[in-house]
């Protein structure tokens, strides 16, 4: 299967509603085509509308709808959960992926360059988990995935914003996951380097 999607896993995505952000490349521009070959209806999201609009031009019919998001914004949060939810008539499973990195050392880093991975990584995460989950309450089965990383566990050289952002990922969801009742899955996935785009911007 296309993607590295087994048979019986594409099975298990025919017909779901699905919103991923961060969608415009790297990790959840390959969730949506893995999806959509899985028979999947996708929301995607991001702030670069022309890679958005390619995924949804390169995918058949009317499986993917286009809903912009800027995460430097979290007060838009309401507004594209709203947009989202509407795009299928609801949504089975949310996979929270948009962020940014930084390589840099703590000394060197300025303290407006923490404050924006902690906008971007952690507040607008956390702002549109919450604007989504009445939806996801709704559902009888639901699934909140959130792309973490591997320094979201342990933090390393040159990654100190980063790795603190992902840590505050942690602690919110982690008690959120306690908050919700069994119907309503959280899960943090938590790759290691991956070759994306993520580290060259």
């Amino acid at each position: 299967m296309p993607g590295g999607m087994s048979d019986r896993t594409a099975r298990a995505w025919a017909g779901r509603r699905v919103w991923v952000t961060g969608a415009s490349s790297g990790i959840g521009a390959a969730f949506v085509r893995a999806l959509v070959c899985g028979g999947a209806r996708v929301v995607v999201s991001a702030r670069r509308l022309d890679r958005l609009e390619a995924l949804r031009d390169a995918a058949p019919g009317a499986s993917v709808v286009v809903v912009p998001v800027d995460q430097d914004d979290p007060a838009g949060a309401a507004a594209a959960a709203r947009a989202a939810v509407a795009a299928f008539g609801g949504l089975d499973t949310v996979i929270l992926n948009g962020g940014v990195s930084q390589r840099s050392l703590a000394l060197d880093t300025s303290l407006d360059v923490d404050r924006r991975l902690m906008t971007v990584n952690y507040l607008a995460t956390a702002a549109l988990a919450k604007a989504v989950l009445p939806a996801l309450l709704a559902q009888p089965q639901a699934h909140l995935v959130i792309i973490s990383s591997i320094v979201g566990h342990v933090g390393t050289p040159y990654r100190s914003g980063y790795a603190a952002s992902k840590h505050a990922l942690h602690g919110f969801f982690d008690s959120l996951r306690a908050e919700l009742p069994p119907r309503v899955a959280v899960t943090l996935v938590c790759p290691g380097f991956i070759r994306t785009d993520v580290s060259i911007n």
